[in-house]
């Protein structure tokens, strides 16, 4: 469960001022394409820039606004259509800590600002931020799942790049949930979100939550399927999908071959596990003898985090077992 949502982001002086004389968007220019202009050492000297150490390379790459280029050391493109994931993990494998009920991300990243950095960037080139309810009651009810909340003081960057890609202000945040459980009083409801539901408990949330936040049933059963999650998408436009979490959903979308690529940081701590307190990156799911494979895109480092980025949907998906297609939360 990867966003970190409890502290916010480092300041600089005056930073609108500074992001708004440097960040241009080439006027004419074609969908994506920016103007990138280097900025003054002494304006992105608040975070020391994450270094690049491996881009594979038949790796696409698109210009960023300058401060976002400098930060990333290079450019990124997310390909429109595809389905991506972010998390945080141990260096033994931990992405979710007390059963996936703490907000593990800033604790397991150490609320490394850089990870934080990269949240913000991803979430920038997505339509929607599909997450699952247990990722949403974890993060304690303040959590925003914008790219300004967790690295404000790229905001105007942010913004630059999602006009350049010709997307809405903020990407939308679709939550899955089987069972309903959520909180009305939770800060992303109250600001909108797209909850998909069952039948049996759409009736329940669309009384009980705030007139912004939309309820929609999609699945008569008691589990929701991948497929009837990826069709309310597209009937709402939404192309381009980043997903957060947590590892059950991650692991239905994986056994489903929905997946494109994977962003995972790798945090130098170990988180350690004893029963069924801790999850891994793919929780529920088992794909036994003949496990997923990946291809590594690109590596990059900051002190002692890595970014790892994978690509999973050209690889030969095993077919999913009893129940892998479906989501509970």
């Amino acid at each position: 469960m990867h966003p970190d949502a409890r502290r916010p982001g480092i300041r600089v002086d005056d930073a609108n001022h500074v992001l708004a004389r440097e960040l241009r968007i080439q006027p004419g220019a074609s969908r994506g394409v920016l103007e990138h202009r280097p900025i003054p050492r002494q304006w992105a000297s608040f975070l020391k820039p994450i270094e690049r150490l491996f881009e594979g390379p038949d790796l696409e790459t698109g210009a960023l606004p300058a401060q976002l280029a400098e930060l990333y050391d290079g450019g990124l493109s997310i390909r429109e259509g595809s389905v991506y994931a972010n998390f945080v993990s141990s260096i033994d494998g931990i992405v979710a800590l007390e059963g996936g009920t703490a907000p593990s991300g800033g604790i397991i990243s150490g609320r490394n600002e850089a990870d934080r950095f990269v949240m913000g960037l991803l979430r920038a080139f997505a339509d929607a931020v599909l997450v699952g309810a247990g990722t949403v009651r974890a993060e304690g009810g303040r959590a925003l799942w914008t790219p300004e909340y967790i690295f404000p003081t790229a905001a105007n960057a942010f913004r630059a790049l999602r006009e350049a890609l010709k997307r809405d202000a903020t990407p939308r945040l679709v939550i899955v949930t089987a069972r309903g459980e959520l909180n009305p009083a939770d800060r992303a409801l109250q600001a909108g979100a797209l909850v998909l539901t069952t039948t049996a408990a759409a009736e329940r949330l669309r009384s009980a939550l705030p007139k912004a936040t939309e309820v929609r049933a999609i699945s008569d059963a008691e589990l929701i399927g991948v497929d009837d999650i990826f069709k309310a998408l597209k009937a709402d436009g939404y192309g381009t999908i980043l997903t957060e979490g947590g590892p059950q959903l991650f692991g239905r979308l994986v056994a489903s071959g929905r997946v494109d690529e994977l962003f995972l940081t790798v945090s130098p701590v170990v988180a350690g596990q004893k029963g069924d307190r801790s999850f891994g990156l793919v929780h529920g799911v088992d794909f036994g003898r003949t496990p997923q494979r990946s291809s590594l895109l690109s590596v990059r480092r900051h002190e002692s985090h890595l970014f790892l980025r994978y690509r999973l949907r050209d690889s030969v998906f095993p077919p999913a077992r009893a129940g892998e297609g479906r989501v509970g939360a």
